[in-house]
């Protein structure tokens, strides 16, 4: 069990998922998906049957440091409960039942270079020249959000609502990008949720989408807010800002025609570098989300029979 309170180091978190794999060989199945562009490899970790996925990401924005470990703890916490053929708290079903049926693949660090950066300093790039352009940008290093080549991941994805951030950008130029679109066309999935750190709120609504499919979305919105008591967010919540599109859910909404759902995790007040003491309340919040989602679609699937 990852103890918590503590900022672990991708090393630290790379060993932790590699023993997961190693003590769980029957149904959890490890992966490389890519590589950031500091020569990190970016993992992944498939619990359950991987004909019908759920993606779970988080650390897209390097300076979000709580998620990252509190899904390596959720995965620990699935993957027992399936060996010993509990529930997780609050559930109908047993980790088991649903996972004979489904599978959730996380990447709990999608942005392993920006991660490093927020956790310890620019130091930590390893290519003196990525090093050097990074250093000379007025940004502390605890509040990068971007990866080691200075781009935001989330604003990168090729989407309709996708806009270059600054001159030479382009869509899916990351290594981080197209790690996460190879893994969204690996194999059919039933939905997304990417978790960030800004607000406990949860964000459903897609304006690329049809209504049916918002509909269907904040159904799962409603049910996942009584998971974990966030408010859930407004249609017109999606694009604060002009530049805020080109996310990793507007891209997997559009391609994948299935639910893309953000969960801000943290109090919208936290301030830079956040404290692991969100780690145990953002565990207890959220620990039952990717769960929950395929418990709910479980239920909707037997009401159509």
């Amino acid at each position: 069990m990852c103890a918590m309170e503590k900022i672990y180091t991708y090393e630290e978190m790379y060993a932790r998922m590699q023993k997961l794999a190693g003590q769980y060989p029957r149904f959890i199945h490890l992966d490389a998906i890519g590589t950031s562009h500091d020569n990190r490899e970016i993992l992944s970790l498939t619990l359950g049957n991987p004909r019908k996925t759920l993606f779970c990401t988080s650390g897209i924005h390097g300076r979000e440091s709580i998620n990252p470990i509190v899904l390596i703890q959720i995965m620990e916490n699935y993957a027992q409960a399936y060996r010993e053929n509990l529930p997780i708290q609050g559930q109908p079903y047993t980790v088991y039942e649903l996972l004979r049926g489904y599978g959730i693949c996380f990447v709990p660090l999608v942005n392993p270079d920006g991660y490093e950066i927020a956790c310890r300093g620019f130091e930590r790039i390893r290519d003196p020249k990525l090093r050097q352009a990074l250093e000379a940008q007025d940004v502390p290093a605890r509040e990068w959000k971007c990866n080691a080549r200075g781009v935001d991941i989330n604003r990168n994805f090729p989407c309709r609502s996708y806009r270059p951030q600054r001159d030479g950008d382009a869509p899916a130029s990351e290594n981080e990008t197209k790690a996460l679109v190879r893994l969204f066309n690996s194999c059919d999935s039933i939905g997304y949720v990417d978790f960030h750190s800004r607000g406990k709120i949860i964000y459903y609504y897609r304006h690329a989408m049809s209504s049916d499919y918002n509909a269907y979305s904040l159904q799962l919105a409603k049910y996942l807010q009584g998971l974990s008591h966030y408010e859930i967010g407004g249609e017109d919540d999606e694009f604060l800002t002009p530049g805020s599109g080109g996310n990793s859910v507007n891209y997997y909404s559009e391609v994948m025609k299935m639910p893309a759902l953000t969960v801000e995790t943290v109090e919208e007040a936290a301030s830079f570098p956040l404290h692991t003491k969100y780690q145990k309340e953002t565990y207890e919040e959220i620990h039952c989300i990717p769960l929950g989602i395929l418990a709910q679609i479980a239920v909707w699937a037997e009401e159509l029979v």
